[in-house]
Protein backbone atom coordinates (compact mmCIF):
# COMPACT_ATOMS: atom_id res chain seq x y z
CA UNK A 1 0.00 0.00 0.00
CA UNK A 2 1.55 3.27 -1.15
CA UNK A 3 0.67 6.14 0.86
CA UNK A 4 0.44 9.31 -0.71
CA UNK A 5 2.18 12.34 1.26
CA UNK A 6 -0.11 15.70 2.32
CA UNK A 7 0.35 18.96 0.82
CA UNK A 8 -0.14 21.69 3.01
CA UNK A 9 -3.25 23.05 1.79
CA UNK A 10 -4.91 19.58 2.70
CA UNK A 11 -3.52 19.31 5.65
CA UNK A 12 -4.64 22.81 6.48
CA UNK A 13 -8.52 21.87 5.09
CA UNK A 14 -8.32 18.53 6.95
CA UNK A 15 -7.50 20.45 10.31
CA UNK A 16 -10.27 22.88 10.15
CA UNK A 17 -13.04 19.98 9.17
CA UNK A 18 -11.90 18.50 12.07
CA UNK A 19 -11.62 22.27 14.11
CA UNK A 20 -15.80 22.43 12.30
CA UNK A 21 -16.94 19.15 13.88
CA UNK A 22 -15.26 19.68 17.44
CA UNK A 23 -17.65 23.12 17.34
CA UNK A 24 -20.58 20.64 16.72
CA UNK A 25 -20.04 18.51 19.43
CA UNK A 26 -19.08 21.37 21.67
CA UNK A 27 -21.92 23.06 20.51
CA UNK A 28 -23.74 20.25 21.22
CA UNK A 29 -22.89 19.65 24.50
CA UNK A 30 -23.61 22.58 25.34
CA UNK A 31 -27.26 21.87 23.89
CA UNK A 32 -27.62 19.14 26.58
CA UNK A 33 -26.48 21.51 29.35
CA UNK A 34 -22.79 20.22 30.14
CA UNK A 35 -20.03 22.40 30.74
CA UNK A 36 -18.26 21.55 27.62
CA UNK A 37 -15.41 24.19 27.60
CA UNK A 38 -12.95 21.71 28.46
CA UNK A 39 -13.54 19.58 25.11
CA UNK A 40 -12.99 22.02 22.18
CA UNK A 41 -9.45 21.36 20.95
CA UNK A 42 -8.29 25.17 19.88
CA UNK A 43 -7.69 23.99 16.45
CA UNK A 44 -8.12 27.31 15.24
CA UNK A 45 -4.67 28.90 16.61
CA UNK A 46 -2.81 25.96 15.08
CA UNK A 47 -4.39 26.54 12.18
CA UNK A 48 -3.95 30.12 11.61
CA UNK A 49 -0.01 29.57 12.78
CA UNK A 50 0.22 27.26 9.91
CA UNK A 51 -1.06 29.77 7.73
CA UNK A 52 1.21 32.42 9.27
CA UNK A 53 -1.69 34.72 11.24
CA UNK A 54 -1.58 35.94 14.20
CA UNK A 55 -4.08 35.28 16.38
CA UNK A 56 -3.97 38.76 17.68
CA UNK A 57 -6.35 40.59 14.92
CA UNK A 58 -9.47 39.68 17.19
CA UNK A 59 -12.02 41.01 14.81
CA UNK A 60 -10.70 38.41 12.06
CA UNK A 61 -10.82 35.53 14.69
CA UNK A 62 -13.93 36.15 15.67
CA UNK A 63 -15.31 36.55 12.28
CA UNK A 64 -13.93 32.98 11.75
CA UNK A 65 -15.05 31.73 14.75
CA UNK A 66 -18.62 33.00 14.19
CA UNK A 67 -18.11 31.25 10.62
CA UNK A 68 -17.42 28.45 12.01
CA UNK A 69 -20.13 27.79 14.51
CA UNK A 70 -22.38 27.50 11.33
CA UNK A 71 -21.73 24.08 10.75
CA UNK A 72 -23.99 23.59 13.58
CA UNK A 73 -26.90 24.36 10.79
CA UNK A 74 -25.10 21.41 9.00
CA UNK A 75 -26.24 17.17 9.25
CA UNK A 76 -22.39 16.62 8.61
CA UNK A 77 -23.58 13.06 8.64
CA UNK A 78 -26.15 13.03 6.04
CA UNK A 79 -24.25 15.64 3.98
CA UNK A 80 -20.84 15.83 4.40
CA UNK A 81 -19.75 17.68 1.18
CA UNK A 82 -21.30 20.71 2.56
CA UNK A 83 -18.71 20.35 5.28
CA UNK A 84 -15.99 20.23 2.80
CA UNK A 85 -17.37 23.42 1.18
CA UNK A 86 -17.35 25.38 4.98
CA UNK A 87 -14.04 24.34 5.53
CA UNK A 88 -12.94 25.34 1.53
CA UNK A 89 -14.58 28.27 2.20
CA UNK A 90 -13.09 29.05 5.21
CA UNK A 91 -9.43 27.72 3.82
CA UNK A 92 -10.04 30.75 1.50
CA UNK A 93 -11.06 33.51 3.85
CA UNK A 94 -7.80 32.66 5.75
CA UNK A 95 -5.52 32.69 2.80
CA UNK A 96 -7.26 35.74 1.55
CA UNK A 97 -6.67 37.68 4.78
CA UNK A 98 -2.70 36.50 4.74
CA UNK A 99 -2.62 37.79 1.33
CA UNK A 100 -3.87 41.17 2.48
CA UNK A 101 -1.56 41.62 6.04
CA UNK A 102 0.68 41.25 3.74
CA UNK A 103 0.26 43.29 1.28
CA UNK A 104 -0.19 46.52 3.94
Amino acid sequence: MHIRPINEKELIIGLIKDDLINVRLVHGLEKLGLDSGNYYLHLSETIFKLIGITVDDEDFFEQYMDECKTVVNINIFEYPELLNSLALSLYDKLVEHKSEIHES
